[in-house]
């Protein structure tokens, strides 16, 4: 069986939101409601990339009726993002068993450039280096 990895359930209120998750930082939830087995049962799963409670809270208007979140923190958005597509396709975001209407969207953030486009640019900076200090050998002043 797949696990969140969040803490939690908590009532789906503004003062219990408030309450456990008190530090503005980005984070992952899911919305659901606990069944008579007292077993969370995932509705929407989410992230914030920079306050993980203002978008738990948010979703308090929401047409579906939710009672419980779970929620966690992550030290980046690119970790919450990550672990947004690992919640979504673990309990069946791609199957329409969940609310969520679309795959969670990258985050749009520096912080979050491929692995190979970093490589690239370094590359290249170093590619230039290594030219000019030949040319500064070739043509000293």
């Amino acid at each position: 069986m797949s696990s969140l990895g969040m803490n939690g359930p908590f009532a789906f209120n503004r003062n219990t939101i408030d309450q456990v998750v008190s530090c503005t930082r980005p984070g992952n939830y899911a919305l659901g409601y606990v069944n008579d087995e007292n077993t969370f049962i995932v509705q929407y799963v989410g992230r914030s990339d920079d306050d993980v409670n203002s978008r738990i809270k948010a979703h308090l208007n929401d047409s579906q009726s939710y009672s419980s979140f779970k929620f966690s923190y992550a030290t980046s958005s690119k970790e919450a993002y990550e672990k947004e597509c690992r919640n979504y396709h673990d309990f069946g975001g791609p199957d329409g068993v969940l609310n969520n209407k679309i795959h969670p969207d990258q985050p749009n953030l520096p912080e979050n450039l491929e692995m190979s486009c970093l490589r690239r640019v370094l590359s290249a900076l170093l590619w230039h280096s290594f030219v000019l200090s030949i040319l500064k050998q070739s043509h000293p002043n």
